[in-house]
């Protein structure tokens, strides 16, 4: 029995060092490779926890000098932080800055070579290269073309799971490359800025559903706002619509272009031209969505037919579901309302907007104009009424707090109102004083104000 006992021990140990030898064998071939490679990653990762960059550096070059390529991906990302450090830090010795630029990229190209995929990240390869592109963008501030390439490389490895990043990198490499194109290049740019406009706000809408981390979805919230800037900077409807017809000319059949360009024309509201409405019907026809029915049915309200243009564009905003064009789809359906003299349902959907943009000055107006088209409702033969109009001025004022981008407008509405407020002489045959409260038959107080 103890000689079974021992047989076993001796396995167990003979195992333990084959799998220990084994393990060592990444840190070198020799014994004595392995101990120099331990100890310089152990006083580079010492110096990096400490965050000694400056004396880590050295250190991580001596671990790259020592050591197996592959010892370990970290010294690759640990190489690219250190390798920035010196460059931030390093103001005049230009020829050294331009040898830690090229040592800097590739470390990536090294980094991109052995790791191309790991079992936590398949596409691992694509994640490197974006981090390259950044910094290729940031470093190289003339050399836009090259970027674009690598940032377009990334988009096309990892699509929906593209770093915020390197989607603002992109969009921004190719608004630059863009202005520097040929005059027979311009028009082929646009249309990429147009096109691709729509697939970056795709996969932030889908970063922005997978994420939990609030750091992360805010950096994402972020290049949402500056892809949104470059995108209603260049995109004007004049210029839009030329490029578009002829890119639905040369792809008659391409079903999926025509959904991209009926939302770009949306969102632009390039709805004045002969190639919108026959789109919106044909995307409908063969498959009924929310940007369709909107498209309809702002052509049909263009078209004198606002009936059936409400009801167009209700069923956008039942088909939204909770899409990221919801406000516009809730607010055009309530302007459309109001003109229709149906106040309680476009003040419905101004609350609806308000919901999801508590400081949208268009939703104030909307309910403002929803209120003054509901004063006859209010006729009580005394001043019932030109207190709806005093109720009205209160939503127009905030509209005009909450939004300064409609200040000139709700100013002219508020003018408006004023003069269908009362007389000093109205009020007081009904026993009421300028400044008291008076509820309305709609249910909301307002101010006595007098014209």
């Amino acid at each position: 029995m103890k000689r079974i006992a021992g047989l076993l021990t001796l396995m167990m140990m003979t195992a333990f060092t084959a799998v220990q030898a084994q393990d060592d064998s990444k840190y070198g071939e020799t014994e004595e490779q392995q101990i120099r490679c331990k100890e310089a990653l152990s006083v580079y990762k010492s110096f990096k926890k400490q965050k000694n960059y400056e004396d880590a550096y050295p250190a991580w070059q001596e671990a790259c000098e020592v050591c197996p390529p592959k010892v370990s991906q970290n010294l690759y990302g640990h190489g690219s932080t250190f390798i920035k450090n010196e460059l931030k830090n390093e103001k005049e010795d230009k020829e050294r800055k331009k040898v830690l630029v090229d040592s800097l990229f590739a470390n990536y190209d090294k980094w991109r070579e052995l790791y191309p995929e790991t079992k936590k990240k398949p596409l691992n390869g694509c994640e490197v290269l974006s981090r390259k592109a950044g910094d290729f963008y940031k470093l190289y501030k003339n050399k836009h073309q090259e970027a674009y390439a690598m940032f377009k490389e990334v988009l096309d490895c990892m699509g929906e799971q593209t770093p915020a990043s390197a989607i603002d990198g992109y969009y921004r490499s190719l608004f630059e490359v863009s202005k520097m194109a040929s005059e027979e290049q311009q028009d082929q740019y646009l249309s990429d800025i147009l096109t691709d406009y729509l697939m970056l706000q795709d996969y932030i809408d889908a970063s922005l559903k997978r994420e939990e981390n609030e750091k992360i979805l805010e950096q994402y919230r972020k290049v949402k706002g500056n892809v949104d800037e470059i995108f209603v900077l260049v995109a004007q409807c004049d210029q839009m619509v030329p490029v578009l017809k002829a890119k639905i000319e040369a792809e008659p059949d391409n079903f999926e272009l025509k959904k991209k360009v009926l939302r770009l024309m949306n969102k632009k509201d390039c709805t004045d031209n002969d190639i919108f409405l026959p789109i919106a019907k044909e995307v409908y026809a063969q498959e009924p969505s929310a940007p369709a029915a909107y498209a309809i049915g702002i052509g049909s309200v263009k078209g004198g037919d606002m009936r059936e243009g409400l009801k167009y564009l209700e069923e956008a905003v039942e088909q939204c579901g909770d899409c990221s064009d919801k406000e516009n789809y809730l607010l055009k359906a309530g302007q459309v309302a109001s003109s229709l003299k149906q106040g309680s349902k476009a003040r419905s959907y101004a609350n609806k907007v308000l919901q999801i943009n508590p400081n949208s000055g268009a939703a104030y107006l909307l309910h403002g104009d929803a209120i003054a088209g509901m004063a006859s409702q209010c006729d009580d033969g005394a001043i019932g009424s030109r207190m709806v109009y005093s109720l009205a001025y209160d939503y127009y004022a905030r509209a005009k707090s909450k939004d300064s981008s409609v200040a000139d407008a709700a100013n002219k509405k508020m003018a408006q109102m004023k003069k269908q407020f009362p007389s000093k002489e109205d009020i007081f045959t009904v026993g009421k004083k300028e400044g008291q409260s008076f509820t309305t038959c709609l249910g909301e107080s307002t101010t006595i104000r007098i014209r």
